[in-house]
Order: structure tokens, then C-alpha cells, then sequence
């Protein structure tokens, strides 16, 4: 990272898009193919060392420039399905690459058609991106978080701590006699798992609720962009003022943050001081708990810990199943053929790590049919995990697998965990975690499962997988444990 005291270093571009003006403008009666050809050939430059050789060459290498006009650079592609996929899987890849160029500001317009856009439409593009109002727009939030509500958040065992969080600081705002203190709150989970998508969910429910908020979203990258233009004209107080002024502050990934950014530290310290004091709102990020924090300064760490703080888990089999179903309602995928349930079950078996990682599948899939012009079925989501993954999609994994590894992580015999009967809680409790694990990473039945473990009747399964479903909610430790598990076996 850059030194911002002295100035010195590449400064990290803040991500993907702001509604400010970006730096480079050029009048649009002296837009050209040239230029456009230019930046273009500058991001894939960049792009082509970020991403795998596969996915770039199969999303970005097909698409082309077509006009650039200082605001905007418009990019053809070859088909819907590389637009959608450009605009929702990989913008955070753009948005960075741009940030290196020094145009964080710079939209990125994807197109299925090949012409220019008109003179007058763009003029208004820009006129209207020159003069923006205030009033109108209260906050500005980037590219690809347009269907971040919490009503579009699916709420599982994994995330309901967080999610009631969330819906208890909109309904409660303003609200002084509490018996508990939300004004900052802390989101911590791995990556993909939800974290932003509430954060954002808490922002527009607050501005729907109460018009009045001046919301910011915030990131590192962005503030230290900012801090050292202020730094340079030796003037940081409105910068800080900036910040300070408003309602709500949505900061995340406060993880990025390292000890040797000391002056970043300090007015990122002063602005969360002053807003606390103050009763307004803030909302962190992370994907570590606050004491996992080693990059934070104490006296930050301590306002981050002295917040609400909740953490978000990877989804759980059904929970996947659910999110899939409510990613197929969104109106981008509207038109594509439906989905078979043996399709959402493939899918919601193989992609367990995170919902970005879920929902990155079930597009591929869509993709991969449309682009065959054929039915989505079983065989094209094999074909579109082994292109995303290059692993062979009818690698199964057997209930016996299963019970090997839960007898050996816990130190038991494999005879003693299926087929001794005993309630002794050293063998009731792997028994029970290895039928959770059986029902999430198979597609064996309850009766199934029960034959395993000396002919179990199918409520008794039921029974287990619920126990173990109930404490991986109310203990973290113990679904870290059972994600472990999961992710190892899987």
C-alpha cells in the first residue's frame, strides 16, 4: 500500500463506480474508436493477470470496444449471456482494473449490439452525470448491488442472527431507550457468504423508512484514495467533515486495513468516534471477527468491539436449495428455460462454499443451455461445472466416505459410530453430524441414510439432522467445526 503520509506509492483505485465524473473527458463529438480501443486494450491487459486463462478467454476476449465518451466505455458483446455474466460475475475484476488506470469513476456499458450510441443520448448521459441533485439522490452505491434488499436476502440457520441484526436496526432507528446498543454494527463472515448484500439490505431499508438519512458506503481502497488527495492539499478536515456529516456510514471490509496505514487508521478513528458520539449509524464488515483483527490500531479495534457483532455461515443444503429458487426470480433471468429440481439439487451440492459461488453456477448453467439452444437438464449443469471447476461432475461421494471421515476426525471406530447402540454423547453426536453430512453432500434419502446406522428409522434421521441443524445455529464454533467438515469431505 501506499505511503499516504508522504505521498508515495501507486494509489489503489477505489472500487467499482461512483457517480462522480471520471477524471479523463473528452467532448463527445471527439469520441473515437481509437480511444476506446485504447482503454479497452488496457483492462484486458490488466484482466488477463487476474483471472484464469479459461474465463478470460471465454467472457472477455470475445467482446469488443465500440465508443468511449469520457464517461462511459461501451463494450459490445457477443450475446446476452456474456453481458449478464460481465455485469454481474465480474465486475468487481473491472472495477479494480479500473482503479489502477486512475478512472474509478468511468462506467462500463455492455451491449448485445454492435452500433454506436447516439450523439443526443449521450449528451444527456452526460449533462445528466455533470449536474447530479442532491436531494435526489441521497446516496450513491456501486454498480451490480441493485437487488441488495432484505427482501431479496434469503434467511437460513446460517445467517438468521444477522439477518434479525439487520431488521432490528431499520425498525428501531432513532430509538434512545434500548437495552442494547446497535448503533455499530459488525458483519463478519468468509467471502461470498451475504455480508455486503445485508449491509446494503440495512442501508436502503433505513433511507426507505426515513427519506432524511445521508447514507456513504465506504471501502479502504476508496478512503485512502481520497485521504491522499486531501493529504497532498493539506487539508484532510473535509474530507473528514465528508464522512462525519452523514446518517449512516456502510464501511466495508475494514479486514484490508493494515498497521502500516497509521494515518488512514487515525481519520477513519476520528470519523467512527464522532459518529458514535453522535447516535448515528455505522455498519462493518469483515471477514474475521474483530479479536482476529491484526491489521487494526487498539483504539479502532475497540469501536469495533464494542458494536453488536454477528457473524454469517456458509448456507446449509436447504438453505441453497432456497436461494437458488430466489436467484431464478430475478428479472435478468427472465426468458431463460426453467430449472428441474435434479438441476437445483446438482447444483446446491456442488457450489457449497458461498452464495457467490452458488449463484455463479446456476448462471453457467443458464449460460451453457442457451448458449447450445438447448433445455437446461442434469447433463448441461455437469458440463457447466466442469468447464467452471475442470472437475469431473459425477465424482460422488458415498455415505461410507462419509462415516470414514467423521470416525476418524473423532478418534472412533467405524464399526462404533454405525452400528453400536449406545446414547453415550462421544458416539450419539458423531452419529448424528455424520447423517447431517450424509443429507448434504448425497442424494440419499432419510430411509437411506437409516440403513447405514443399523436400520435407523427414517424419523430418527430426521430427528438427528435437525439436533445438529438447531446447535450449528446458536454455536459457531460448532458450525465452523461442521463446515470443516464438509468442505473436507466435499
Amino acid at each position: 500500500m501506499p505511503d499516504v503520509e508522504n505521498g508515495s506509492g501507486a494509489i489503489p483505485m477505489p472500487p467499482k463506480n461512483t457517480q462522480k465524473k471520471a477524471k479523463i473527458s473528452i467532448p463527445v463529438r471527439t469520441m473515437t474508436l481509437h480511444t476506446a480501443q485504447d482503454i479497452w486494450g488496457r483492462l484486458c491487459q490488466d484482466l488477463a493477470r487476474r483471472l484464469p486463462d479459461r474465463p478470460f478467454r471465454d467472457w472477455v476476449m470475445p467482446c469488443k470496444p465500440i465508443a468511449f465518451d469520457g464517461d462511459a466505455l461501451w463494450i459490445q458483446t457477443p450475446d446476452l449471456s456474456t453481458k449478464l455474466w460481465l455485469e454481474e460475475q465480474m465486475a468487481d475484476e473491472f472495477y479494480d482494473a479500473l482503479a489502477l488506470m486512475d478512472l474509478p469513476n468511468l462506467k462500463l456499458t455492455f451491449s448485445t449490439g454492435g452500433a454506436k450510441p447516439k450523439e443526443e443520448a449521450t449528451e444527456k448521459h452526460i449533462n445528466f452525470q455533470a449536474q447530479p441533485s442532491p436531494s435526489s439522490e441521497p446516496y450513491s452505491l456501486p454498480k451490480g448491488f441493485e437487488s441488495y434488499t432484505l427482501e431479496n436476502f434469503v434467511v437460513g440457520p446460517n445467517s438468521n442472527m444477522a439477518f434479525s441484526a439487520a431488521v432490528s436496526i431499520i425498525e428501531n432507528y432513532g430509538r434512545t431507550n434500548l437495552s442494547y446498543d446497535t448503533n455499530l454494527l459488525f458483519v463478519y463472515g468468509g467471502s461470498g457468504l451475504g455480508k455486503t448484500h445485508l449491509m446494503i439490505g440495512i442501508g436502503k431499508g433505513l433511507v426507505a423508512k426515513h427519506p432524511h438519512i445521508q447514507m456513504a458506503y465506504l471501502k479502504v481502497e476508496t478512503f485512502l484514495h481520497e485521504l491522499t488527495g486531501a493529504i497532498k492539499a493539506n487539508n484532510t478536515e473535509p474530507l473528514r467533515q465528508k464522512y462525519q456529516s452523514k446518517n449512516l456510514l456502510l464501511f466495508d471490509d475494514i479486514q484490508t486495513l493494515t498497521p502500516t496505514m497509521a494515518r488512514t487508521q487515525e481519520e477513519i478513528f476520528y470519523i467512527f468516534d464522532y459518529m458514535l458520539q453522535h447516535g448515528k449509524q455505522i455498519v462493518i464488515t469483515s471477514d474475521r471477527s474483530p479479536s482476529q483483527l491484526e491489521g487494526l490500531h487498539q483504539r479502532l479495534l475497540t469501536r469495533c468491539k464494542g458494536g453488536l457483532t454477528v457473524d454469517v455461515h456458509p448456507p446449509e443444503f436447504e438453505t441453497r436449495i432456497a436461494i437458488l429458487k430466489k436467484k431464478l426470480e430475478d428479472p435478468s433471468l427472465y426468458g431463460y428455460p426453467p430449472v428441474p429440481e435434479d438441476v437445483l439439487t446438482f447444483i446446491a451440492n456442488k457450489a457449497k462454499g458461498s452464495v457467490r459461488e452458488l449463484q455463479g453456477l446456476l448462471k453457467r448453467t443458464l449460460f451453457q443451455a442457451d448458449f447450445l439452444g438447448t433445455e437446461v437438464s442434469l447433463a448441461v449443469a455437469q458440463e457447466a461445472y466442469r468447464g467452471a471447476t475442470g472437475n469431473e461432475p459425477t465424482a460422488s461421494v458415498s455415505i461410507e466416505k462419509i462415516c470414514e471421515a467423521v470416525a476418524d476426525h473423532y478418534k472412533l471406530s467405524l464399526s462404533d459410530l454405525t452400528k453400536k447402540k449406545s446414547r453415550q454423547k462421544e458416539i450419539l453426536l458423531p452419529r448424528q453430524i455424520a447423517m447431517y453430512l450424509a443429507r448434504e453432500l448425497t442424494t440419499a434419502s432419510y430411509a437411506e441414510i437409516g440403513r447405514v446406522f443399523n436400520n435407523m428409522h427414517h424419523s430418527t434421521v430426521m430427528n438427528a439432522i435437525d439436533s445438529v441443524k438447531k446447535r450449528m445455529q446458536r454455536d459457531s464454533d460448532f458450525h465452523r467445526e461442521i463446515q470443516g467438515l464438509l468442505n473436507g469431505i466435499g
